[in-house]
C-alpha cells in the first residue's frame, strides 16, 4: 500500500514539475518498478485517490490550505528580498511577494461570490430572478 501512495505522490509531483503524462508513465514505471499500465491506471482513476491523498475532500479545507501556501511563498519571497543584495534577485522577489497578494486576495473572495453564484442559480431554478 505505501508503495502505492509514493507511486500516487510521485506521479502529482511529476505533473506539477509540467511533465506530459507520457513521460511521468515512462519515468514512474522505470524508478517504482511496475508497468505503465499501472501508471496509466493512477491516471484513469485520480479523481478517486487525489482528494483523500491531498486532503481535499472539504472544500475549506482546501481554500485553508492554498492560502497558507500562498502565505509561504510571500514569506519565502519576503526573506530573499530583504537578504539579497542583488537588485534583481530583490525586484523578482517584489513580484513573486505582489502576485502572492493578488492571488490570496481573489482566494479569500472565492467563497463569498460562490455563495452568491448558488443563491442566484436557486433563484433561477425556482423562476424568480431579480438581479
Amino acid at each position: 500500500m505505501l508503495e502505492v501512495v509514493n507511486r500516487r505522490l510521485e506521479l502529482l509531483k511529476l505533473e506539477g514539475l509540467g511533465l506530459c503524462q507520457a513521460e511521468i508513465v515512462k519515468q514512474l514505471s522505470q524508478k517504482m518498478g511496475c508497468s505503465e499500465r499501472t501508471v496509466y491506471s493512477d491516471f484513469e482513476c485520480r479523481s478517486t485517490w487525489q482528494p483523500l491523498l491531498q486532503g481535499a475532500t472539504n472544500p475549506t479545507d482546501v481554500l485553508l490550505k492554498v492560502v497558507n501556501r500562498y502565505e509561504e511563498i510571500y514569506r519565502q519571497a519576503s526573506r530573499k528580498m530583504f537578504s539579497s543584495s542583488n537588485e534583481l534577485a530583490q525586484l523578482a522577489a517584489l513580484n513573486i511577494m505582489l502576485k502572492a497578494n493578488s492571488l490570496m486576495f481573489q482566494t479569500a473572495a472565492l467563497p463569498d461570490l460562490i455563495n452568491r453564484l448558488k443563491a442566484l442559480e436557486d433563484k433561477t431554478k425556482k423562476g424568480v430572478f431579480i438581479p
